[in-house]
Formats: C-alpha cells, sequence, structure tokens
C-alpha cells in the first residue's frame, strides 16, 4: 500500500465536516524521521496494522504493535520514538476537538461523553484490527464523488471514534496463558539480548505447538517470532549507538551477534542505515536524518 493522504490545507475541505483535518495511510520499508511536531486544536489517532513503532511524549516513550491505537491530545508535542518512526502498516487520522456546538452534528451531551471518554483513555490502546474497515470506509468516502460524501465522511469517523472510545474488549483471540508467556518471552529479550532461541524451543517453553506458536505470536505482535526478536535486538542497539559511545563492535557483541560486520547487515536490512550512518545522524537532535533511498 503506497503512501496515501488527504489533507484539506491541499485538497479541498470536506464540506459539513470541519472537524475533519488529515488522514492518510502509509506502509513504510525503511525507517523514516518523525521530530517532535503537535496539532494544535486536534485530536491524532494512528492505528497499526502491521510491524510497531514506538512513539514519544517528553521523557515517556510508547510501543505500538499490529493492533495497537496510539493518540495524541490537542496541542501535545509528540514524536517517534529516538524521532524515527520504524518499518510498519499503519494508518492516522486528524480531527478537532470535541468542543463547539454542533461537532460532527452530534447533541451537545454526546459530544461531551465523547471528551470525556478520550480525556481517560490510555495513551496505547489495544483496540484490534476492527478498525482498519472503517479507515478504508473513510478513504473510499474521501475519493469517490457522491452528493452524500460528506454523510459518508461523517459515518466514518463517528464509526471510528465510537470503536476508540468503546473498545471491543477481547480483540485479540490468543488465550491469556499463552499471552503470559508472550509477555515473559519480550521481557527475557529485554534482560538478555543475546538470547537466541529457535522457533521450537519457544513453543516447547509455551507448551503448544510450532505451528501454532507462530501463528498466534504473529497475531499478538504483527510479526513473525524471528522477525519480531531481531527487530528488538536492533531497536536496542538504536538506544545504545545514540545513548552510549561504545564501538559498535562491542555493542553487536554484547547483543549476540557474532560479528560487527553481520550486525551491521542486520542493522541495515531493519533501519534502512548502517549503525555507523545511524550514529552520525544525530536522531536525538534537529540534525535532518540522512537520505536512505539509495543505500
Amino acid at each position: 500500500m503506497p503512501r496515501w493522504t488527504y489533507h484539506i490545507e491541499n485538497d479541498s475541505p470536506i464540506l459539513s465536516v470541519p472537524e475533519f483535518v488529515m488522514f492518510g495511510s502509509d506502509e513504510i520499508r525503511r525507517a523514516m524521521p518523525l521530530f517532535e511536531h503537535e496539532h494544535p486544536g486536534c485530536y491524532e489517532f494512528v492505528l497499526i496494522e502491521r510491524g510497531q513503532a514506538s512513539w514519544a511524549i517528553g521523557d515517556a516513550i510508547y510501543e505500538t504493535q499490529a493492533g495497537d491505537l496510539f493518540y495524541s491530545r490537542p496541542g501535545e508535542k509528540h514524536r517517534g520514538g529516538f524521532n524515527v518512526i520504524e518499518p510498519c502498516k499503519f494508518w492516522w487520522v486528524i480531527i478537532t476537538a470535541p468542543q463547539h456546538e454542533g461537532w460532527l452534528r452530534l447533541p451537545s451531551e454526546e459530544c461531551r461523553l465523547i471528551e470525556q471518554s478520550l480525556a481517560q483513555l490510555p495513551r496505547v490502546i489495544p483496540i484490534g484490527l476492527h478498525p482498519v474497515d472503517s479507515f478504508k470506509k473513510l478513504q473510499h468516502a474521501l475519493t469517490e464523488a457522491s452528493l452524500l460524501r460528506s454523510t459518508k465522511v461523517r459515518h466514518a469517523l463517528t464509526d471510528l471514534l465510537l470503536m476508540i472510545t468503546q473498545p471491543v474488549t477481547g480483540s485479540r483471540s490468543v488465550a491469556d496463558d499463552l499471552l503470559l508467556q508472550f509477555d515473559r518471552i519480550i521481557a527475557r529479550l529485554g534482560h538478555e539480548p543475546e538470547w537466541r532461541p529457535s522457533v521450537d524451543e519457544l513453543a516447547a517453553s509455551a507448551g503448544v505447538s510450532a505451528s501454532h506458536f507462530y501463528r498466534t505470536f504473529q497475531e499478538y505482535t504483527g510479526e513473525p517470532p524471528m522477525t519480531f526478536i531481531e527487530r528488538q535486538r536492533v531497536k536496542m542497539a538504536c538506544r545504545q549507538l545514540t545513548e552510549t559511545k561504545d564501538s559498535i563492535t562491542e555493542i553487536s557483541h554484547r547483543l549476540g551477534y557474532q560479528s560487527s560486520q553481520h550486525f551491521a547487515t542486520v542493522f541495515k536490512r531493519f533501519v534502512g542505515v548502517t549503525p555507523t550512518g545511524w550514529r552520525k545522524s544525530g536522531v536525538l537532535s534537529s540534525k535532518p536524518f540522512p537520505n536512505t533511498d539509495n543505500i
């Protein structure tokens, strides 16, 4: 899915839906810069359909995976984790806050309830992939020539807001005991980045077949087990490259890579630049991210 956006500053505003500001979808193949920004008077909602992404608000880092929704409040400064958004597939929409009379043509009491619900939501909502259909309906409504275009856009936005503020519990079909095993595996990776288990070993430790483990782990994280594990290791490398002055060889050995050359190959496959390029790019500063198109 190529990048697709609709912005009222570049495209035409949606008549009778002044609450709508911007909508988009993207499938990022390589890490891209996402520096601190804000949307005055607007909420931004981002749904991860595939892969993972991290977000930062102040010093807090929020990790999201397939089926997770992250949102920022009006005027709230936010950015990608380490000023970068990782390879993933996602949808986003920006709308004004429900603070005026007739917002989305809803009664004042309903607008107030939505505003209260948004204020009480956790920063990351494990909402599942059901909202993807509503995002697609919104995209279709924005592109079609219909006398009811505004009505369809308004309906899609209302549908999304109801899913966000009234999420269906238990949207993931993975058993609770297996979810606990997944969380333990992920936690162990954080403490032992050099750990390199096979799918068979992980499945045996969880007490399920390899095929069932593979399928449910991918459903839970949005990625196959080995891809997820390698990405976690690379994310640790990103932190160590930016937060320490340790050599690339020291970091690669600490993370369990047999050689710095192998580490560099894996790192570039996930991030789009080499470890040296990442460290030189100054991703924690205001320096522009290096152009990776030709790498």
